[in-house]
């Protein structure tokens, strides 16, 4: 999927797109940035969830390209394969495997000029196969505007587990827009999280569909947003099979003139009896020129089924912050408790350990940085 054509599914889809618009980048030009030969793994950073370097297993791509030199991978080697042109896939199939150390894909953009990165992943996980995927996006080198585009598809068998975060930490010349399409087998479980704290222009579109009976899906979130930031959480739940589960948790954070936009829809296919599900959308402005969109919706085709949604925007609770400050905090510091005890409550959706307290750390700088 390039830019070009995800700018024109926004004009043939206006209604999923209404609360954001990629006329500004269609009217840039972007090519596609050099591929640099000889790299030096000491010249990056790379981010981890693991403290203990000899612990870590990254697939690193640099401007959209999988660069097995600065990756390490140890015995998971031959777990991903493909190329630029065709795409990437990794896979953990036909087999009953249990991965017990996350897998971190690691995305660096390098360029001296305006660049457009693509980058097509297919993620299939066999029965019974259990994996952890964190996916870092990494501020640009060169200072110049880059658009990446993300095409995901995982397919997940009988049984399987896949645990996926991601965390977006561009700058503000960057453009994320990232496409996720999940197929959920019988029994199988697929937990997404994603923590937008920086960038331009983010779009984050999930597509989950509970293909199999008693299939699970949890897609929690929070986007911390300032300055003129703009981040879209657009996602589609579809329960095709009875006895299926979803919760969807998404919290917001918009100071400055950024909006924040969150679109849930939840779709009960017809014979999809027993199926559960519930949606929950929460906002916290911080500036009276910010903004937040909420958009939820329910499908529903049978009639035996359990499913809610909810949406809530306001502002920093003025009793909290003076019940605060009574008690020696400052202004800024007031404000910092509060949009952290906010922020903090989604956080405990993460049920693994490294990844839940690495979330906290950027989480925590992030409303530090506020005032």
């Amino acid at each position: 999927m390039s830019l070009a054509a995800t700018i024109e599914r926004s004009r043939r889809d206006r209604e999923s797109w209404k609360y954001t618009n990629l006329a500004p980048l269609a009217a840039q030009t972007f090519t596609p940035p050099l591929v640099r030969q000889k790299i030096v793994a000491a010249d990056w950073k790379l981010p981890s969830i693991a403290d203990d370097a000899a612990q870590r297993h990254q697939i690193v791509f640099l401007n959209g390209v999988w660069r097995p030199e600065l990756s390490r991978l140890g015995a998971l080697k031959g777990l991903i394969e493909g190329d630029l042109d065709a795409g990437y896939a990794l896979r953990l199939a036909g087999q009953t495997c249990l991965v017990t150390a996350p897998v971190e894909l690691i995305y660096l953009t390098e360029t001296d000029a305006p660049a457009e990165i693509n980058l097509r992943l297919a993620i299939e996980l066999g029965a019974s196969t259990r994996l952890t995927l964190i996916e870092h996006q990494i501020a640009p080198k060169g200072n110049q505007p880059v658009a990446c585009v993300f095409d995901t598809s995982i397919r997940l068998g009988p049984q399987a587990k896949l645990v996926h975060g991601k965390i977006t930490d561009g700058d503000d010349g960057i453009t994320v827009l990232a496409r996720t399409q999940v197929e959920i087998g019988e029994g199988a479980y697929y937990d997404n999280f994603q923590l937008v704290k920086s960038g331009k222009l983010v779009r984050n579109e999930i597509e989950a569909t509970l293909a199999g009976k008693m299939a699970q899906c949890a897609l929690n979130g929070v986007m911390l947003l300032r300055g003129d930031q703009h981040a879209d959480t657009t996602t589609h739940i579809i329960h095709a099979a009875p006895f299926g589960s979803s919760r969807q948790t998404y919290k917001s954070v918009a100071g400055g003139k950024a909006k924040a936009v969150f679109q849930g829809k939840i779709t009960v296919a017809e014979g999809a009896q027993k199926t559960d599900a519930n949606q929950l959308s929460r906002a916290l402005l911080l500036s009276e020129q910010a903004e937040v969109d909420a958009k939820p919706e329910l499908r529903i085709y049978a009639d035996d089924v359990k499913c809610s949604h909810g949406s809530a925007v306001g502002a920093l609770d003025e009793e909290a912050l003076f019940y605060l400050r009574a008690r020696g905090l400052d202004e800024a510091q007031a404000r910092a408790v509060l949009i952290r005890g906010f922020v903090e409550e989604i956080l405990d959706e993460i049920h693994m350990p490294e990844w839940r307290d690495y979330c906290r750390a950027q989480a925590a700088r992030w409303c530090d940085e506020q005032n």
